[in-house]
Formats: structure tokens, C-alpha cells, sequence
């Protein structure tokens, strides 16, 4: 090995690994168990996801215990290395990014221009919680804002959230990353992953997943799908869709603090979803059946043995390297989630005509015993009909030998 690369790898990051329950000695041949032949060969050769693979940093693991971080293991120039699997967290320091720090300032700035009042780093008094940005919102209510950049087990923030719901604390859990372990197991919102200076100063930031608005749709002969709740045929109802809404983060924060925007835990065949919506939104779900999922009881936490600290220092480094696992798909997937629940209500909320996509097709809002008679005087089946361009009456639109109008309108207006 020449000069230059042992200059660059003389200090290397101690590993644990779980499947020989102790840390492994980069510079021996077997790694320190001879009892297992090959260990490097195995570990080398695992190309399951990282989190799986049971290699993680114990000089973390000793900082913070709930959250662990993982490792893999490469070989460069006939060098055995481990690094870290999370690419936000480059060094320990004080355990925080540059990016995580500006996210908690943003977080602080945008209630106070709100007029509620902000905290960094609040630590309770049992010592069982930390919060990163304690918001009083209106009615006393207090909210954590909890920016999660490093990766972390969904358990583990899964006892956080349960922890500080205990003590009264509601958590906003923040993510860049759609692949992030915590979606949908607690209540998130997702940004882009910007530069701390762009978090910074007062650019909009775009929540691009973790709040969803209800959208309605009537449950008619209009509507290619069979009823949701009955699986066939339709009902003459409504019914709703969960569909991402965008918001800016700053108006998030402070409608989320003043209670506008609360948290919804609802199921999804056998999924469990968790996201952000507006209280009328909340309001209307509820009152026509809609139901929150019962929380999860606090999953155990894993006894993972603490072991002597190796006299090396830790480097969060991530290289290139060969060995990678599969690439995981996001869990911020952005589909429409259909809940089985009707809508009884005359009509879905008015929608501002800018915001009507333009290939909507035309339909008539009228009863199924005014569709049949009226199928009958325009010569077509009831679901055949279709409303006139110029007036709105029901015609033969759909049917054989369609009109676009109506004969008085094609007249009026000279066509055919």
C-alpha cells in the first residue's frame, strides 16, 4: 500500500456486528473469529438492504441508542473498510448537519412570524424526550417539530412519537428523503433536500408529501368505477379520495400550531397511512363514517449489547464502492388513497374554475328517473346522454349518431 492511501485510511471507523455479537478487527484476516471461516467473505457477499445486514456504529450507538446507524463494509487498495450508510451526517461534532440545524431555525422562524412562541432543544424533565423545536400553539397546545435527516429505524421513531404524545407533545416528524424509513409509521411532511443557505432565507419551501385533501367524487353513471363501498353499481353518493396537497412549509407550521391542519391515522386495506389535513376536511370525514386507525401499542425495543468503544476514531464518510443493495423504492409513492366511506351530501365543495383540469368532460346532475326519460326522447340509453355544449340539456351525446348540441343551438349557432 503506498504513502498517500495510508495517509487517507489510517483512522477507520469501528463496527459491530450483530451476527458474532462484538466488533470487528478490520486489520486481521478473521476479523478477530477464527471460529468463523470466511465472516469476511459472508459479510462482504450480503446484498440485502443495509439496514438488514446487522453492521452498525457503536461510537453512534452509544450517543443516541433509538437511533441507529448502519453500516456496510468495501475493500479499497487491499483495505478493509466500514462506513456509514447515511449520507446527511458527515462527521459526530454535536450530531447535527448544517442542514438540520437551518431546518429547526426555519421551523422556529415561521411560528414566531405566526405569533406563537418557539423553543430549541427543549429536553423534558424525566429526560425520556428531546425536542428539537417546542411550538405553543393556539389553546396551549404544544407541537414538536422534528427534523429526522439521518437514517432511523422505524421503531425506534416510532417510540420517540409514542413518548412524546405521552407527555402531551404532538410530533411533526420532517423528512427529505421519499425512501425514509418513518413514512406512515408516524405523522410526516417531506420537502426537497435543500442547501442549508436555501433553507435559510425566506424562499418558499414546497411540502411535496405528507399532507393530503379530500377530494370527492359522485358516485353516478358519470363515473367509470363501481361504488367503492358496495363493489358494484352505484349508489348516488359520494365519495372521497385522499389526494396530496401541496402547501408551503412557513404556512404548515403555523397552520398546524393554530389547529387549522391536524393529524389523521386512518387504514388503508391492510396499510396503515399517517398525514396532514385540514380540520374541515377532518370534520367531514368523521361525521360520515370516517375513521381514525387506533395507534400501535410502543414496539420493544431490541437489547443491542453496548461494547468497549475500539480506540479509533469515528469518520462518517460514504465512498464509492461496489457493493450496494438494491435500490429501494420511495415510500412517499403520492398515490390516491380511496377510503371505503359515502359522502352524503348534495354536492362535493365548489372547485375555482383555474384549478378545473380542462379535459374534464361534461356531465348532467339530474335523477336516474329523469335520465331514463329523458334517454327516451333523445332515442339513446340512459348512459348515452350527455349534455348539450350550448344550453346544458341532456342529448344523445355518447350514443350512435351523437350530437355535440342540441338542434335549436346547432341552429342558432349555424352548425351541424
Amino acid at each position: 500500500m503506498d504513502s498517500k492511501a495510508d495517509q487517507s485510511y489510517y483512522k477507520r471507523n469501528p463496527v459491530f456486528c450483530v451476527l458474532v455479537d462484538g466488533l470487528l478487527d478490520l486489520d486481521r484476516a478473521d476479523l478477530g473469529y477464527p471460529q468463523y471461516k470466511g465472516l469476511w467473505e459472508l459479510l462482504l457477499a450480503d446484498k440485502r438492504p443495509v439496514e438488514e445486514r446487522g453492521l452498525y456504529c457503536p461510537t453512534c450507538y452509544k450517543q443516541n441508542p433509538d437511533q441507529i446507524e448502519w453500516m456496510y463494509l468495501y475493500a479499497k487498495r487491499g483495505l478493509r473498510i466500514a462506513a456509514h450508510h447515511s449520507r446527511d451526517q458527515r462527521d459526530h461534532g454535536d450530531g447535527e448537519s448544517d442542514q438540520h440545524k437551518a431546518l429547526k431555525e426555519r421551523f422556529a422562524r415561521a411560528a414566531e412570524r405566526g405569533g406563537f412562541h418557539a423553543e430549541l432543544e427543549v429536553r423534558a424533565a424525566d429526560g425520556r424526550r428531546r425536542t428539537d423545536v417546542l411550538v405553543t400553539g393556539a389553546g396551549g397546545r404544544q407541537i414538536g417539530f422534528e427534523p429526522q435527516l439521518s437514517y432511523s429505524t422505524a421503531p425506534a421513531v416510532r417510540r420517540r412519537d409514542l413518548a412524546s404524545r405521552d407527555q402531551g407533545v404532538t410530533p411533526v416528524w420532517h423528512v427529505l428523503d421519499p425512501k425514509a424509513p418513518l413514512i406512515d409509521h408516524v405523522h410526516w411532511s417531506r420537502t426537497d433536500n435543500l442547501p442549508p443557505e436555501a433553507i435559510l432565507n425566506d424562499r418558499d419551501m414546497l411540502v411535496r408529501g405528507g399532507v393530503r385533501g379530500l377530494e370527492l367524487d359522485k358516485c353516478d353513471l358519470t363515473n367509470p368505477l363501481p361504488c367503492p363501498v358496495r363493489r358494484s353499481g352505484r349508489c348516488g353518493n359520494w365519495h372521497p379520495r385522499w389526494e396530496p396537497r401541496a402547501r408551503q412549509l412557513d404556512d404548515l407550521v403555523r397552520d398546524i400550531a393554530a389547529g387549522d391542519y391536524v393529524p389523521l391515522t386512518t387504514k388503508q386495506s391492510q396499510r396503515t397511512l399517517w398525514f396532514w389535513i385540514s380540520n374541515t376536511d377532518f370534520d367531514l370525514f368523521t361525521e360520515n363514517g370516517g375513521q381514525e386507525a387506533q395507534p400501535d401499542p410502543a414496539p420493544k425495543k431490541n437489547r443491542i449489547r453496548i461494547p468497549v468503544q475500539r480506540d479509533a476514531e469515528c469518520i462518517r464518510t460514504r465512498t464509492e464502492s461496489d457493493v450496494r443493495s438494491t435500490p429501494q423504492p420511495p415510500r412517499d409513492s403520492g398515490e390516491s388513497i380511496r377510503p371505503a366511506v359515502t359522502i352524503t351530501r348534495t354536492a362535493p365543495p365548489p372547485r375555482p374554475a383555474a384549478m378545473r383540469p380542462p379535459s374534464e368532460c361534461p356531465t348532467i346532475d339530474i335523477t336516474w328517473d329523469q335520465r331514463q326519460a329523458a334517454a327516451v326522447q333523445a332515442g339513446c340509453k340512459p348512459w348515452e346522454l350527455g349534455p348539450c355544449a350550448g344550453c346544458g340539456t341532456p342529448i344523445n351525446r355518447y350514443g350512435p349518431r351523437p350530437a355535440h348540441a342540441c338542434a335549436p343551438c346547432r341552429s342558432r349557432y349555424g352548425s351541424r
